[in-house]
């Protein structure tokens, strides 16, 4: 009977489904509030963006507009994406991960055909147009995982007195076959993809997305904190496996505590920081963005930032992008089934990676890693891979709510139920003292 009942749960996740919703639901207070923290935060991009590349765009590009039209035109594609996007059945996204994970290794080797570009094939060229495959690749790792994780035995999570009703041995292989390594099995191809490229940039925020969603989610238990603890251990020997990559080794060797070890980009990115001060220097006045800091409207655009608008407009930024993470989790945490819940921990965790590891660079927190701000750095596949993803978190939103209202609904049908059956029970029910004076009348 069980092993029917899974095969029948396995059937229906595997089915085909329509793509689109026609209502996904209705919209609440917290999916509100955090379109309105994202919509911030994308107009905070673009002036920022604007400010740090007009510049850089009239000498190399003789048109001050030149990034900022780009990201404006790619922003309205990117919200586009979002709205059809918030109309996707989450259902037909888990039964087309696995045809796209197959789409999604395609492109990464039809990359590799490409010629490199400093040093690198990371990009797919169809004329003048360019597409990012390892972002594709990232939002394609939150599906597969999410599915493939969310479709393993659940035994013992929410009950702990379950675990006595299997045996040890099986209670392992759910833990760690079903719950990790069946969820982590299709990362390793894309893994090595990435680094033929290379792009270790990549390798890295596609890993912690999908460790992150398993971590947050419960599956493996215990195991999964100590797989975590493990690699952060082990990261600093892996370190010695990249000297072969000549680009990697520079990164390494510059990053230090001697500001005159450090390569010309992270010493310029940290006169930028040290020049702002607590207020800043004013919108627009950022001297660093005239030349001196390479990849000002990339990937060290949050240096500008610190520069014109201070630690006051640094700590804004981050605490805007912390409450985006924080009511996007509790959206996910919210959702109408695991699997959307663990897609909507994957999106917020690509995020919050990305910032980290972002301002962790700029900062010389951490060896320079060339990964982009979102939603303030330049760049057209990322922003409107991005934006898609929002979308997806808006379809889980609004499924969670009115799933959150039909259980609400059935909840108060039963309690009216109850109370009716309790009504009628106490009308059939005889009062003893009503008919001890009953019988004293007769």
């Amino acid at each position: 009977m069980a092993a029917t009942r899974r095969q029948h749960k396995n059937q229906k996740e595997s089915a085909w489904v329509p793509p689109l919703q026609r209502d996904p639901g209705p919209w609440n207070r917290l999916l509100l509030n955090w379109l309105a923290t994202l919509a911030i935060i994308m107009v905070f991009g673009l002036v920022m963006l604007y400010s740090a590349s007009y510049t850089t765009g009239y000498l190399r590009m003789g048109d001050s507009l030149h990034y900022i039209k780009q990201q404006a035109i790619c922003m309205a594609i990117g919200i586009g994406c979002m709205v059809v996007m918030s109309y996707v059945d989450h259902r037909f996204l888990r039964w087309a991960s696995k045809p796209l994970y197959w789409a999604v290794l395609a492109m990464l080797a039809v990359t590799l055909t490409f010629a490199p570009l400093n040093g690198c094939r990371r990009w797919i060229r169809l004329g003048g147009l360019t597409l990012q495959t390892s972002e594709v690749a990232k939002f394609e790792m939150i599906l597969l995982s999410s599915h493939l994780a969310a479709s393993a035995p659940q035994i013992g999570r929410f009950s702990p007195s379950l675990r006595e009703k299997i045996k040890p041995k099986d209670w392992l292989f759910i833990r760690i076959v079903r719950q990790l390594i069946v969820p982590v099995l299709p990362l390793v191809p894309v893994v090595l993809l990435l680094f033929l490229e290379p792009h270790m940039s990549g390798i890295l925020l596609t890993t912690a997305i999908v460790g992150t969603i398993l971590m947050l989610t419960g599956c493996g238990g215990v195991l999964t904190w100590c797989g975590a603890a493990a690699a952060a251990l082990l990261l600093k020997p892996a370190l010695t496996l990249v000297e072969s990559i000549g680009y990697l080794q520079d990164r390494l060797n510059t990053w230090s505590d001697d500001l005159e070890a450090l390569n010309d980009q992270t010493k310029q990115s940290l006169y930028a920081i040290g020049s702002g001060g607590l207020k800043g220097l004013g919108l627009g006045n950022s001297v660093e963005k005239q030349l001196w800091l390479p990849e000002s409207t990339n990937d060290f655009i949050f240096s500008v930032v610190c520069e014109e608008l201070g630690f006051i407009g640094a700590v804004l930024i981050i605490v805007l992008f912390i409450l985006l993470i924080a009511q996007g989790l509790m959206i996910a945490y919210k959702a109408e089934n695991q699997f959307c819940t663990m897609v909507g921990i994957g999106i917020m965790a690509q995020i919050a990676w990305q910032v980290f590891c972002n301002i962790a660079v700029v900062t010389n927190t951490i060896p320079n890693t060339g990964i982009s701000l979102p939603f303030f750095s330049s760049g057209g596949t990322s922003l409107i891979l991005l934006l898609a993803e929002m979308g997806v978190m808006v379809n889980i939103g609004r499924n969670g709510e009115r799933a959150a209202q039909q259980r609400a609904a059935a909840h108060a049908q039963r309690q009216a139920a109850k109370a009716q059956r309790d009504a009628e029970l106490k009308d059939r029910t005889i009062n003893l003292d009503d008919a001890r004076r009953a019988r004293d009348e007769l």
